[in-house]
């Protein structure tokens, strides 16, 4: 993945990012409100950068013929996993319409989220892009055994639960 695209993709999360937390500041969404569709698409954009960072990056980085480059490549993908692992939590803490009694609770919740992965997107600007691009040892090609796959749809699941889609 090239450096300008990788950059170009954490300007639209960081975005994203600011979308929801100017959200959180509001007052609870309406009944009615469908946030389904507004979560998934955060959760789609975030988990695609993260299956792309682990198969064009982390993953051929940790062949890199620099130790602190493998070191740097791993511990990212660890880290990455993790951050994986809180947000998915998140969702299934929070499925289905946030009721104005536990808002407070939600955007307290979501804020620290919201931190955790502006913290991640920065560790990848200041540990990793410096290190691109990737300088093979040629021990090995491809990708981590991380896809996130799964992992999305079954957020997506957990998000439209009970909610009746179109057909």
């Amino acid at each position: 993945m090239s450096v300008d695209r990788l950059l170009a993709q954490h300007c639209r999360i960081l975005a994203n990012i600011d979308a929801v937390e100017r959200f959180a500041a509001g007052p609870p969404p309406l009944q009615g409100d469908a946030l389904a569709d507004k979560r998934w698409a955060f959760t789609r954009d975030l988990l695609l950068h993260f299956a792309r960072m682990e198969s064009t990056v982390y993953g051929p980085m940790m062949s890199d013929r620099r130790e602190h480059a493998r070191q740097s490549a791993a511990r990212a993908s660890v880290e990455t996993a993790a951050l994986m692992a809180e947000y998915r939590q998140h969702v299934v803490r929070w499925q289905g319409p946030h009721p104005g009694e536990q808002w407070d609770t939600y955007r307290r919740g979501l804020a620290r989220l919201m931190r955790r992965i502006r913290a991640r997107l920065e560790a990848e600007a200041v540990e990793i892009v410096p290190l691109l691009p990737v300088q093979s040892d040629g021990s090995r090609e491809g990708p981590t055994r991380e896809t996130y796959a799964a992992e999305a749809w079954e957020i997506r699941e957990t998000l439209f639960d009970g909610i009746k889609l179109p057909v």
